[in-house]
């Protein structure tokens, strides 16, 4: 495979995670503010794309019309879009989460899937079940040749747009007041309450941040595929949630890394063959003998009480790190051990577990190298990815790490 063809689908790869990552920041900054999930997003998402392509459709706009006259109407359905789907995601807020706010989070969270079903439903009949159009006069066509590979232009144009809105929000989250707000209500609402801070206020311009920002992506995905159906929010909002939980839930930079490796994931596993592929496994298994040998036995050496460190104690944990899972196994097993042992064993065995997964794959690729993985199994591959991330670091790349308490 040529250098032209793997800078292809690295383009496509981040064309397809920023379009994730802009509805994944809906869902982590709902889950940093409340700590609970809006599986109604995804529906959110795919109402925004409706509604642009429904008003593109209302214009009339066609070839036949000017350049500018296109892109006003373009604007047009965008700004509308982005109006109708902002004021859905805070009625869904005011009316459908905001009065189960404090009961058990089994609650709201049955009210999310509720939300998701209805929205789903309510599309269906005021739009029908059929696929929406997007008018291809407001596509670009063009395409533009970067390293040898022809790559089109509307692909620069979504990875532009959505590194703007990130940066956006970025400055609102970081150097507004509203944006303080916003992160002395995620750290502890009670206490933000008693400071002044209008939480309810807070909570919903939230929402209709993550609304927003939905309603463009939705935008983009119809022109990039052309159109967009009632369901279209259903597999998009699972692979941002996804996003959104590799990253680690409730983080604005997480979700943007989370979602460009998943977009590369999918792209790259079934548009590479299995012998490029194998070289990802090794990668990653050197990455893991790394963090067992090396990262995760210096982390827990720092859970040790000061009354019981000893260097004979030190050297039993790493011989749990090292020597696993032989040792780890007989720790684990052993019918009377301390805590912080017990938990070192299992996560030994964890990590093990992980680098000989890892280590088979890369054997079973390597034998398979001329073979390339069928484009049905692109979601299987991008749901894998997550897995074995969350195997070595289960609050995701950039989620916080929460000390086992032994």
């Amino acid at each position: 495979m040529s250098f032209e063809q793997v800078f292809s689908l690295t383009v496509s790869g981040v064309t397809v995670g920023m379009i994730y990552a802009l509805i994944a920041l809906g869902y982590t900054m709902v889950y940093g503010v409340l700590e609970f999930i809006n599986f109604a997003h995804g529906e959110v998402f795919t109402f925004g794309g409706i509604m642009a392509a429904v008003v593109l459709g209302w214009t009339g706009v066609s070839d036949a019309m000017p350049i500018w006259l296109r892109v006003v109407c373009l604007g047009g359905a965008l700004v509308a879009a982005v109006l109708a789907t902002v004021g859905l995601g805070l009625a869904i807020e005011r009316l459908a989460y905001r009065p189960l706010r404090g009961r058990s989070r089994i609650i709201p969270l049955l009210a999310a899937i509720g939300v998701s079903i209805t929205l789903q439903q309510l599309m269906i009949l005021v739009f029908g079940p059929d696929s929406i159009i997007v008018p291809p006069s407001v596509v670009p066509a063009q395409f533009v040749t970067l390293f040898g590979s022809r790559i089109r232009v509307l692909a620069f144009i979504i990875i532009g747009v959505s590194l703007l809105l990130m940066l956006g929000l970025t400055y609102i989250v970081r150097s507004t007041r509203i944006g303080k707000a916003m992160r002395a209500t995620s750290q502890d609402i009670e206490a933000a309450q008693m400071m002044g801070i209008e939480t309810n206020h807070v909570i919903a311009f939230t929402f209709a941040v993550g609304s927003g920002l939905a309603a463009v992506g939705g935008l983009l995905v119809t022109m990039y595929y052309g159109s967009i159906r009632f369901d279209s929010g259903y597999i998009y909002g699972l692979k941002a949630f996804t996003a959104a939980v590799l990253g680690g839930i409730g983080n604005i930079p997480g979700a943007v890394v989370g979602s460009l490796i998943l977009g590369l994931a999918e792209t790259y596993g079934v548009g590479l063959n299995l012998g490029l592929l194998m070289w990802f496994f090794v990668a990653g298994l050197a990455a893991g003998l790394y963090f067992q040998l090396v990262r995760a036995p210096k982390r827990r050496l720092k859970h040790i009480r000061e009354e019981d460190r000893t260097p004979a104690y030190e050297r039993e944990i790493m011989r749990l790190y090292l020597l696993a899972p032989v040792y780890a196994v007989r720790v684990a097993l052993a019918k009377r051990t301390d805590a912080l042992m017990a938990v070192s064993a299992r996560h030994a065995l964890q990590l093990t577990l992980g680098n000989v997964f890892l280590a088979v794959m890369a054997i079973v690729f390597f034998l398979n190298g001329h073979a390339q993985i069928d484009p049905q199994w692109q979601n299987v591959i991008a749901f894998a990815v997550m897995m074995i991330i969350l195997l070595f670091r289960p609050s995701g790349l950039l989620g916080e790490h929460s000390q086992e308490k032994v």
